[in-house]
């Protein structure tokens, strides 16, 4: 378990298995994601460690409602008075305790399979549940950790997102959408692969230098480039993967550079 500054204000969490992500602002605190669950001492003690307190985390952010991801949210939630924020598609999930797998999970790999059959498969699905104070859509603008815009990224979970945080060097959030344990690539396994053949296409044409994932270490150079090499040119073919709703996909050379709306006057 170790912390490591990924920007002037960004830090990624090591819990084990998975990474969590906590962002300053001022006087205020944002986490994206929590961990398993009993992971509260571990995050709490790298919110002293960066020389910060319990209280000041205000936001807590998940990116989907994966017991990885979703496991310590209650419990910090109880600590820190933090709001919590996500996806409509997943709010009961984490509001009833009990967050189920899919029936005819997708991998694109065998490595992918045996991981999930080793580590997913027979996982609980059990959390703490808690309630969820703020809903996320696509496209929406969160006037928090100075500025982070939201991606509905479907495929891996029906309401995964990814966040968009704009500054000196843009950084990902990317979530599960993909990972980065031996080199950028797929994740683990997916909910709908086309829907994820989109989320990804979706995600490659933002202007982003660094990708934190919630497997893997992060990507600090160039990471947008590499997620357009990896999933636009290189696509993986998906003969078994489940239809999905229609969905517009930007053309390949059209790149969004994110800015923070303008005020009104």
């Amino acid at each position: 378990m170790s912390i490591r500054r990924i920007t002037e204000n960004v830090y990624e969490l090591q819990l084990g298995k998975v990474n969590a992500f906590l962002v300053e602002e001022d006087e205020k605190l944002t986490l994206i994601d929590t961990g398993v669950p009993d992971s509260t001492g571990q995050i709490i003690e790298m919110i002293r460690e960066i020389g910060r307190q319990p209280e000041e985390l205000k936001h807590i952010l998940l990116t989907h409602s994966h017991p990885d991801h979703a496991g310590s949210v209650a419990q910090l939630k109880v600590i820190t008075g933090a709001k919590v924020y996500m996806h409509p598609a997943e709010k009961l999930n984490v509001e009833k305790g009990f967050v189920p797998k899919p029936s005819e999970p997708y991998f694109t790999s065998f490595v992918n399979k045996l991981m999930y059959n080793l580590f997913v498969k027979n996982a609980s699905g059990y959390i703490q549940p808690t309630k969820v104070d703020v809903l996320l859509q696509d496209g929406d603008w969160l006037p928090i950790a100075g500025g982070l815009h939201v991606i509905h990224i479907p495929g891996h979970s029906a309401g995964q997102v990814a966040f968009f945080l704009p500054g000196r060097k843009n950084v990902l959030f990317a979530a599960d959408a993909a990972d980065n344990l031996f080199g950028l690539s797929y994740n683990c396994f997916y909910e709908n692969f086309t829907e994820a053949g989109h989320s990804l296409e979706k995600l490659s044409t933002f202007d982003f230098d660094i990708a934190c994932f919630g497997h893997g270490k992060s990507i600090m150079r160039r990471a947008a480039e590499k997620f357009r090499n990896r999933f636009l040119a290189h696509r993986h073919s998906a003969s078994q993967a489940k239809a999905a709703q229609p969905y517009l996909v930007m053309e390949q050379d059209v790149i969004l550079s994110m800015r923070k709306p303008e005020e009104k006057i």
